[in-house]
Parts: structure tokens; sequence; C-alpha cells
């Protein structure tokens, strides 16, 4: 599947018959001369050659045509997961012998969206030498805050992600493992004046195995963790897909399902809960530097309880954007809407949560040396709001991401 594409030789034969008597001992006197150089030059890979993987992502039919060089594309893109999700777009860097070459196609929209923390992994291959541990170790920070018009009612939550990371080893192909742990803390009034009012602490470990096909790689993926607010365990079963359809059409996204069994709280009559969460992703790319998108995401929660009816909440979003790649720096627009509600599962006309939003953000991620690169994310979200359990009216939620991610 892999080819090293050899130039062609440039000596064509010759036609004696155009050479004049005298002149052939001449002519292949130059042809040996020129003839060193030719094949000096021949052992150097062009541009386009991949290494030993070859993105899925890489039109094949402009493989000798692509106009990428180390000297006027900077870094590719690379890669990190998530749930999270770009930044913008992971990097994806392929060996030219001992340099980089950039694969301006080559961009995932795994990694188009920062809002959760890793929970793939979809760069085996791409930036590594054959040996050893590879990897991404990154931070990030979260800043979700919501906004009335009377002061009173603002709030939001602070989140710190202080390590996420995903590693495999050459020794077991395919298999990668990693980790997350993050701090949260709600708060009332505005992030610049805030009073908190609550901590959770996150801590979540993945085990995956990835199937490679002709077409890009299909995960599975399993994550066992806790959360300290509502003191519960909670287990995750997760498939995700990056894949080519043709040269044009792309399809990302995952599914997964979890249950977190009843905590361990005294006097806590919340028993277990059971969620779902899909989002797929189609792209469509104009161009190796720019694609649009479209992510339909929709999500499902219920939690049992012993008295007064189980508590469902229900979210579906459609986010439509485009990104586009400067290189090295690469960026992405995006709009959307949706709605999430939370009621009584036996008594729908009981409504504790209703917002129905509309939201407009973009994304950007640079490197700023070597491996190292900063990203970071901005949307402004404005809600609806109505329910038992929150104020009725209109908000605001200005969401910031900044971070950091160093691969290896």
């Amino acid at each position: 599947m892999d080819q090293i594409l050899i130039p062609q030789d440039r000596i064509n034969s010759i036609d004696k018959n155009i050479f004049v008597p005298g002149k052939q001992t001449l002519a292949l006197m130059v042809t040996l001369a020129a003839f060193p150089a030719i094949s000096e030059e021949s052992t150097e890979q062009p541009v386009s050659y991949s290494g030993s993987y070859q993105s899925y992502f890489q039109d094949e039919s402009n493989t000798e045509g692509m106009s990428a060089s180390p000297t006027n594309k900077g870094n590719e893109p690379s890669s990190l997961s998530a749930s999270s999700s770009l930044v913008v777009a992971g990097e994806k860097n392929e060996v030219k012998k001992n340099n980089k070459v950039d694969s301006p196609a080559d961009v995932s929209l795994l990694r188009l969206r920062q809002e959760d923390p890793p929970v793939h992994w979809n760069s085996i291959g791409r930036n590594m030498e054959v040996g050893g541990l590879h990897g991404n170790i990154g931070s990030q920070i979260e800043i979700d805050d919501v906004r009335w018009s009377d002061n009173k009612k603002n709030g939001g939550k602070f989140k710190l992600a202080t390590i996420q990371a995903f590693l495999r080893h050459d020794e077991i192909p395919n298999w990668y493992f990693g980790f997350w742990n993050a701090r949260e803390d709600s708060y009332k009034g505005q992030f610049s004046n805030q009073d908190y009012q609550g901590t959770n602490t996150i801590n979540e470990f993945f085990v995956g195995h990835i199937f490679e096909t002709w077409r890009g790689n299909i995960g599975t993926e399993v994550m066992v963790g806790s959360e300290t607010a509502t003191k519960r365990w909670k287990n995750r079963f997760k498939v995700w897909q990056d894949l080519r359809l043709t040269n044009k059409w792309s399809l990302a996204g995952y599914a997964y399902g979890e249950y977190q069994p009843q905590g361990n709280e005294p006097g806590n009559g919340d028993l277990n809960q059971y969620i779902f969460e899909i989002e797929p992703a189609i792209q469509y790319r104009l161009n190796p530097d720019l694609g649009l998108y479209l992510r339909p995401y929709y999500y499902y929660n219920r939690q049992e309880r012993q008295s007064w009816g189980d508590i469902l909440e229900e979210e579906w979003k459609v986010t439509a954007g485009l990104w586009r790649n400067w290189y090295p720096l690469l960026t992405s627009l995006y709009v959307g809407f949706g709605q999430d509600k939370v009621y009584n599962a036996s008594n729908t006309s009981e409504v504790f949560y209703d917002g129905r939003y509309k939201f407009v953000g973009g994304t950007v991620s640079y490197p700023v040396f070597g491996e190292v690169r900063l990203y970071g994310e901005f949307k402004a979200q404005f809600t609806k709001e109505t329910g038992l359990w929150t104020s009725t009216g209109h908000s605001w939620n200005p969401f910031t991401v900044v971070g950091v991610n160093y691969n290896f």
C-alpha cells in the first residue's frame, strides 16, 4: 500500500542516427559524466513520500503533485484525544527519512473540538519512529461562565485538567492506554469575582484498541473512573472511527454507553445512572487546506431515584463549521443550535430545566516549539431557560479553553 515513488530517470534513449560520425564519443562521455549526479539525486525521496505510513486523508491521485515541503509548511496539526477532542485538530507528523513532511490534507475532525477530555487515540503510526514508548501529554483550563442581566444570578464552573495523557508502545501494536485527572470548581458570581460553592475531582483511566482498515481507523475503548462530588464510580465502553470515504468525504466521531452505580454518600437517594452519547461528524474537503463539517450530537442520561420518579436528561445539538490550515497555524469556525432538557420520567410535565440555545465559536492551534503545541477555543452561547431548577429568562455563556499538548 505504501509505495516509495522513485523519480523517473532523466536519461532518455538516444537515437544514434541524430549524431554525425565523430560526435558519438563526445555524447557518450557527457552522458557518463552526468550519470553520477542523476544517481545521487534519485536516492532522495520526493516530498510526497510518507515513510512507512500513508495517511488515509491523503489523496492518492494527488500524491505526485503535492506541494508540501519542509521549507514552506510548518508542523502539521496532530492528535490527542478525548473527550477529549481542537482544540483544534490533532497534529499528525509524518517521517521522510529523518525530516518531517506535512500532508496538507491530514486534518482529523476528532480534534476539532476541545470541550471534553481526550477519549481516543487517532495518530498511531503518524508521528513516531519505530521503537519505544510514544504518546502525548497535555494540560488545559476551561472556564464555563453563565451571565444574566441580573448579576446576582451569575455563576459558572472552572475546570483544570492537571494532566491528560495517552500512550502506546511498539511492542504491543494497536493498543493504547491513557489517564485523565481534572478538578472542577463551581462558583456563584462572575469568574473575576467568584464565590466557590463546591469542588469535584475526576479521575479516568482508558484502555483502547485500534483496528486499522484501508479507509482509516476504527477504535474501541474501555474507561473506569470516579467523581468525588457524587462519590460514584463510572464505567464506559466506547467505539470511535476516523475514516476517509472518498477523496473528498471523511467520517469521524464516536458513541459510548456509561454506567454509574449508586453512590456511597450517606442519605443519597439516587440509585444507578445510565448514560448514552453519540456524536458523528461528516467532513467535505474543498481543497487540501480547507474543509467543511457537520456534527450532530445526542446525549441521554437516566438517573434512577428511590422515590418521586427517575430523572431524565436529553440534549441534542447540531454544529456546522469549517477548518483552515494556514501552516503551521490551524483554525476553525463553527455555529450551531440545540436544546437541553431535564424532566421527571414519571411526569413529563414536571420540567426541572429546559434550555434552548444557539452558539458561535472558533478554535486555534499553533506549534510554539518542537512538538509542543498551544491551543485555544472560545464559544459564545445564548440560552433561553425555563424550569424549576433555574431562573426563567435569557442568559449568555462565554466558554473558554486554553491548553498545551506535547507529542513524543
